[in-house]
Parts: C-alpha cells; sequence; structure tokens
C-alpha cells in the first residue's frame, strides 16, 4: 500500500478560528504567560479541531436555520479537499474508508454524505456490537451499494475487516503513529485484490505538519529499537512543553500572513495517478 500525503491550506474561515484561538493565549506564544502543561494541551486540542473544520466550533457554523450546503465544504480546505478526491474516486468504481480522530467530525461528515447523496457506513467507539457487525457486512457485501465507511481512528483498530475498500482517506493524524498504521491496515488484508491507496490530509504550516512529522521520527526510531530487540520506551510518546510550545507557535506567523490556496481539479486527477 502507498501513502500519498496531500498538504493543504486553511479555508478563510480556519484562519480566522486559528488566529482567534493562537491570540487568546498570544501571552504564552509570546512566552510570557505560565507554562501550564493542560493549557498547552488544550491549545493543541483547539489548533487541531480547527485544521479539521471549524463547524466544530459552536457558533461557527452560519444559521439558524442551519442547513447542509456548499459551506459545509468551501469552510474547510480538507473538506474541499475530499469532496474533489470521493467525486473523482467514485468514478473510478473505488471504495472509501475515511478515518478521523473525532466523532463530531464523523457527524459532520455524515451530513456531508447525505448532502453528496453518498451511501455510507459509521462506526465509532459508541457503536453497539451487533451494529458494528452489521455495518462490516453491509459494507464488504458483494455488490453493496456503500461508497464510504466512516470510522473512529481508535475504534476501527480491532477485529475490524474492510478489505473491500481499496482507498483509505486519513482526515486527521494520530499522535501515535500505530494507531493509524493499525486503521490502514483495516482494508489491508490478506487476500486483497485491488491496490490499496491511502491519502493523508494535512493542512500545510500548522500544528499538523509538527505531528505528522514527530510521528515519523518516532516510527523510524521504534523500528531501530525493535531491530536491536529492545522493548520501545512508552515514556518517548510523552509531550514535553517546550515540544508542545514550537508546536503551537509552528506556522502561527504564516496562518497571520497567509491568503486562501485550494486545490484544483487537476491537482486532484494528479494526486490519484
Amino acid at each position: 500500500k502507498k501513502e500519498v500525503k496531500i498538504y493543504l491550506g486553511l479555508s478563510k474561515m480556519q484562519r480566522e478560528w486559528y488566529t482567534k484561538i493562537l491570540m487568546k493565549d498570544i501571552d504564552i506564544l509570546n512566552s510570557a504567560g505560565k507554562m501550564d502543561k493542560m493549557r498547552l494541551l488544550n491549545i493543541l486540542m483547539q489548533l487541531r479541531k480547527c485544521c479539521n473544520h471549524p463547524y466544530l466550533f459552536d457558533g461557527a457554523e452560519p444559521g439558524p436555520p442551519y442547513t447542509t450546503d456548499t459551506h459545509l465544504v468551501t469552510n474547510s480546505g480538507k473538506m474541499v479537499a475530499l469532496d474533489k478526491l470521493l467525486s473523482k474516486l467514485k468514478e473510478q468504481g473505488s471504495r472509501v474508508l475515511v478515518f478521523s480522530q473525532m466523532t463530531r467530525l464523523l457527524d459532520i461528515l455524515e451530513d456531508y454524505c447525505m448532502w453528496r447523496g453518498y451511501e455510507y457506513c459509521r462506526l465509532d467507539g459508541q457503536t453497539p456490537h451487533e451494529e458494528r457487525e452489521e455495518a462490516i457486512d453491509t459494507f464488504n457485501a458483494p455488490n453493496s451499494r456503500k461508497f464510504v465507511f466512516m470510522l473512529s481512528t481508535r475504534a476501527g483498530g480491532l477485529g475490524i475487516n474492510l478489505a473491500t475498500a481499496d482507498v483509505v482517506i486519513l482526515y486527521d493524524s494520530d499522535w501515535n503513529p500505530q494507531v493509524d498504521l493499525q486503521a490502514m491496515d483495516r482494508a489491508h488484508r490478506i487476500g486483497q485484490k485491488k491496490a490499496v491507496r491511502v491519502f493523508r490530509l494535512i493542512t500545510d504550516n500548522t500544528v499538523e505538519e509538527r505531528i505528522v512529522e514527530r510521528a515519523e521520527i518516532k516510527l523510524r526510531l521504534d523500528s531501530i529499537v525493535i531491530q536491536q530487540g529492545r522493548l520501545i520506551d512508552q515514556q518517548s510518546n510523552k509531550l514535553a512543553k517546550d515540544e508542545m510550545l514550537q508546536m503551537i507557535r509552528h506556522g502561527a506567523t504564516h496562518v497571520f500572513a497567509s491568503k486562501d490556496s485550494e486545490l484544483t481539479d487537476e491537482d486532484i486527477t494528479t494526486i490519484l495517478e
């Protein structure tokens, strides 16, 4: 299976929210504030939510009345890319697994699929066992009409075989790279007929870029440790305060200065080739 990283810009609305989150804690950016670990983790979490979709914040979505419309796509750089990707993949007859860390984001994806008329299944940590089995069987059934299966990354890890899918889209990345690898393996199983393609969506010049870099370094270190026959030190997963601060600062100046940048249909065609 080969993984393609797709780097995306923030939408105008995302830039506004990203800036708002940073400004709220500007003392930390300027090293004036008290470096409280929980506070740093919270800022990181807010920034990650912003990279996924601004509607994860109360008050961001236009309304009432709340309508599912083009704005659901255009207000998130990742949704713009996902929308274009899915439309091409549908033409190609592919079937797609979409993973996200956030169940609230899966709610947004459900609205999106209904709006686009894509048949889908969904599974997250709250899904009862029988429903899980049923969703998996429905998706894997011969001639199944289900096009998208959306899963929360950690719930979609164990005991799930969705080898009838040939594309995996990681909407966001886990701190722990092993979790993403397990997710990819849902589609990539022995007996797989088609080659599995994996697309990872990453928001450029944001905290996400750093999360992915860190995960890759960790994977390389883990494999060296395993080759040497040592046990992986779980402490190495823990984030130090200064590392978190660097992540938060990464790209901050860029976000303040940047302009809209959207993927074009040509870009998507190139990515799929």
